[in-house]
């Protein structure tokens, strides 16, 4: 996108650094080498600074009237002429010194107290500096909470610059004299650096620091991230939301008068920030409705999944009593003289074993549910069942999907148990989809199932959820 217009004048920006060397001159009546073309007038990953608007200036040019500084290997020198003469023009303007500093970038050293630590950047005046400790690879960030809409921008388009060393930003003040001897003058600043990017610890890897007052912005981000990119936000959305005045200076279409505006206009722009507005609402009530379906659906998934004794048969008893079975819990009745669960549905009654395995199941599980269904009969108070079920979580220490599709993969085994055995990942995946016939026919055979189960009014949109009394079936 291009930011400059008919009367519109280059924004000057200071680039920390040498000014990149011209092509090399084509000699009339030579031709490139074969398989390499002659330098086109912007080469590949160099910034379009002519497209961008702006007017680079490099070392020893005037840094009074810049916009912005760019320092795209590490903070820039802040004891230089360069940046004093920008930093005191900003300040007689009354706007905020603004700088986009890459950390990182040199020789790392080590010590016992840091570990590694790589070049960092220093503030101005006695503000202190910011650290840079390189983290492990393969770290993905996430954009923090509470950024402004220019912050939450970078913080999106630092997240797609490609797998690179992040690093964990720390802001070191600067610190008094000890107690008894003379006092540092002028005294330290006092200054926040705040997450734009954090990694999953909660640590910053790209944040924006500020001095008490707010008269200055420093964006520290990894060095080797994209350049063009960085200039991008820099000029579209940094200056907008931070400098307009350098946009005011330059008469860019960047910054508009909403005074100035057609009727036309100024009606557009309502409309689309009342549409954003309902936007946000909207995916407000979708990820509060989404939180409450994952509340009650994680706990569930993961004992059926995972889980192993007590957790993993309320996961099954949870499941059963959702397809609309009445279920009871025989440990609480019997002890571990009887099966697990009885469960009911269209009248039929079942026991229920549950056992889970870390490997592959043993071959003997089903005998524990025989034995049960020998001695119900015995059992004080207990009227006749139709049968058992054994379900069975098993290969626990493999990731679900590397699991075997079926608890007994021989199949003359399987076919000749006289109670069907169900595995718990295969009772999750009825369950995730709704598939209560499923459930029902597994564990109680074909009966027949002449209605569903009832549905109590469900607790979230069933519109927004797709999922329609998922809520109130398991909280029945």
């Amino acid at each position: 996108m291009s930011t400059s217009g008919p009367s519109a004048a280059p924004i000057p920006l200071h680039i920390v650094g040498e000014p990149p060397a011209p092509p090399a001159p084509h000699v009339l009546g030579t031709s490139a080498a074969p398989g390499r073309q002659a330098d086109p007038t912007v080469r590949p990953g160099a910034v379009d600074w002519t497209a961008l608007g702006v007017e680079p200036r490099w070392k020893d040019q005037e840094t009074g009237d810049c916009a912005a500084i760019f320092s795209p290997v590490r903070g820039p020198a802040t004891g230089l002429e360069s940046y004093k003469r920008f930093a005191t023009g900003a300040r007689q303007r009354g706007e905020t010194a603004l700088v986009v500093a890459c950390i990182g970038a040199g020789e790392r050293s080590h010590n016992v107290f840091s570990g590694t630590v790589a070049p960092g950047i220093h503030l101005p005046h006695y503000y202190g500096s910011i650290s840079a400790n390189p983290l492990p690879d393969r770290v993905i960030p996430e954009v923090a909470d509470g950024l402004d809409h220019a912050e939450h921008d970078l913080g999106t388009r630092l997240l797609n610059r490609p797998p690179d060393t992040w690093f964990r930003l720390t802001y070191l003040k600067e610190r008094s004299a000890r107690p008894g001897a003379a006092r540092m003058w002028p005294p330290p600043g006092e200054g926040e650096l705040r997450p734009i990017l954090v990694d999953g610890l909660g640590d910053q890897v790209a944040g924006v620091w500020m001095p008490k007052g707010g008269h200055a912005r420093w964006f520290v981000v990894p060095h080797g991230t994209d350049q063009r990119l960085l200039m991008e936000w820099l000029v579209q959305h940094a200056l907008p939301a931070y400098v307009p005045g350098a946009l005011t200076r330059a008469r860019s279409p960047l910054l508009r008068d909403p005074a100035f505006a057609t009727d036309a206009e100024a009606r557009l722009v309502e409309t689309i920030a009342e549409e954003q507005a309902a936007h946000e609402r909207r995916q407000s009530e979708l990820k509060q409705q989404l939180a409450e379906l994952r509340a009650v659906a994680d706990p569930l998934r993961d004992r059926l999944l995972f889980g192993t004794g007590h957790p993993l048969e309320d996961a099954v008893h949870d499941v059963l009593v959702a397809a609309g079975a009445t279920v009871t819990r025989l440990d609480d009745v019997y002890g571990t003289k009887s099966a697990d669960l009885l469960a009911e549905y269209g009248g039929r009654r079942v026991l229920v074993e549950v056992k889970s395995a870390n490997n592959r199941a043993a071959q003997s599980l089903p005998d524990k549910l025989l034995k049960h269904l020998n001695t119900w009969p015995g059992l004080t108070g207990t009227e006749p069942v139709d049968g058992g079920v054994l379900v069975v979580n098993h290969q626990i220490k493999l990731p679900p999907a590397q699991r075997d599709s079926e608890v007994y993969a021989d199949r003359a085994f399987a076919d000749a148990l006289p109670v069907p055995v169900i595995g718990s990942a295969r009772l999750f995946d009825w369950w995730r989809r709704d598939d209560w016939d499923a459930v029902l026919d597994a564990v109680f055979g074909d009966i027949g199932v002449a209605q569903a189960p009832a549905i109590a009014v469900p607790d979230a949109d069933p519109k927004a959820s797709g999922r329609p009394g998922l809520l109130s079936r398991l909280r029945r």
